[in-house]
């Protein structure tokens, strides 16, 4: 990458640490446990929060693209604070619900922008994006490297003190805010504010369903967004189960948080059909691991595995979205394939949420069960990408 590029682009990336630096992550569940909530009360909240993003998700993406896409990325800083200290100041149920709502807001107006930025910036300024696959993967990399550290110290901070954990957040996200105001948004986005709303919100729409492979790819994307978010959610309900000390949330949450982020240094090397399609074969044979397995450490693993693939195909297939959407719509149409995938989750996390107050290894069979949805969606793809 060039150096002008990498210069206007730093901002973001930095943006993009400070941003993935929430230190509550990793101690999140223990903390809704000690204030009188259970497993179906925590699918519960997951439930509000996906009905949140779903609602602001469309909205989001196009005030993005119509107004400023630095500043979306600011009030999701913003809306991460407020949530930050909402949540650490709760103390039933219905106060962490609000503070999910606001934390929905933030991931609507966070979700897929970065990534419409570096696009647009790369046509900008070098006339093309055929490095995007890299250039994201730092991106989504960063994230992952501030993932692990802020995990790490949240466990640590999380044997002290749950609360603090929450409240020191709100350093690292107001210097994302800072670093996201410097940041020069690219004027090849700007095109589009001279359009009328209700026209661009129908072209938003139609960019996405306007092709059948582009329909498979979008199955595609929701299907291992699923796994990912389930993983990710549900994680610590295994820990719960087999009666982990607090520390090995940190640790472990570090990995599994962190390096979901890391699989976009993968994305590269996702070339082939093939290698998705094995990648996909080992989402399932980690999924049966969590179902059949009562070992703590074959647990941590598998879920690092789930972590690490589901974060390579999504934005692997986020590129290759990337690469067929117009820079007028990118962010709305991405906005748009984000909803429907978090409208498929909601009835998953709740059906998800019964399972796993009976037991959380019963639960984990419909990680299994999606992993083998992912490889028919890819093979269809394949046939779609074959010639006729």
């Amino acid at each position: 990458m060039k150096k002008a590029v990498m210069k206007r682009l730093l901002p973001l990336y930095v943006g993009k640490f400070f941003l993935s630096f929430v230190l509550w992550y990793s101690i999140e569940k223990l903390f809704i446990r000690s204030i009188g909530i259970d497993n179906f009360g925590i699918s519960l909240i997951a439930i509000i929060l996906l009905i949140s993003s779903i609602l602001t998700e469309i909205p989001s993406g196009i005030i993005a693209d119509r107004w400023s896409r630095k500043g979306s990325m600011v009030l999701a800083g913003l809306f991460l604070g407020i949530s930050s200290l909402m949540a650490g100041a709760s103390d039933n149920i219905f106060m962490y619900a609000a503070a999910v709502t606001i934390w929905g807001l933030h991931d609507a107006f966070s979700s897929g922008t970065g990534a419409a930025m570096i696009y647009d910036t790369l046509l900008e300024e070098q006339g093309h994006a055929r490095n995007f696959n890299r250039a994201l993967g730092l991106y989504e990399t960063l994230g992952g490297i501030a993932l692990i550290i802020s995990n790490f110290l949240g466990g640590w901070i999380g044997e002290h003190s749950l609360l603090l954990a929450f409240n020191l957040t709100i350093v690292p996200i107001a210097m994302s805010m800072v670093c996201h105001l410097i940041y020069k948004d690219a004027k090849i986005s700007r095109e589009v504010a001279d359009e009328k709303l209700i026209k661009h919100t129908k072209n938003t729409f139609k960019c996405v369903f306007k092709s059948k492979s582009l329909l498979w790819l979008m199955t595609a994307i929701m299907i291992v967004f699923c796994i990912q978010k389930m993983n990710r959610e549900a994680y610590q309900l295994w820990y719960i189960a087999l009666s982990a000390p607090a520390i090995v949330f940190g640790i472990a949450g570090s990995f599994i948080e962190g390096l979901g982020g890391l699989g976009g240094s993968l994305v590269k090397y996702l070339n082939s059909k093939q290698i998705n399609i094995v990648l996909s074969i080992l989402l399932g044979l980690a999924s049966l691991a969590l179902s059949v397995g009562s070992n703590l450490w074959i647990t941590i693993a598998a879920q690092v595995l789930i972590a690490v693939v589901s974060g390579a195909l999504l934005f692997h297939f986020t590129a290759q979205i990337q690469h067929q959407l117009p820079s007028r719509y990118r962010t709305g149409s991405g906005s748009v394939i984000n909803a429907v995938g978090r409208i498929v989750l909601m009835p998953l996390t709740f059906v998800f949420g019964v399972l796993s107050n009976q037991s959380v290894f019963i639960a984990g069979w419909m990680l299994v069960v999606l992993s083998g949805l992912a490889v028919f969606v890819q093979l269809k793809l394949e046939e779609q990408a074959s010639p006729q």
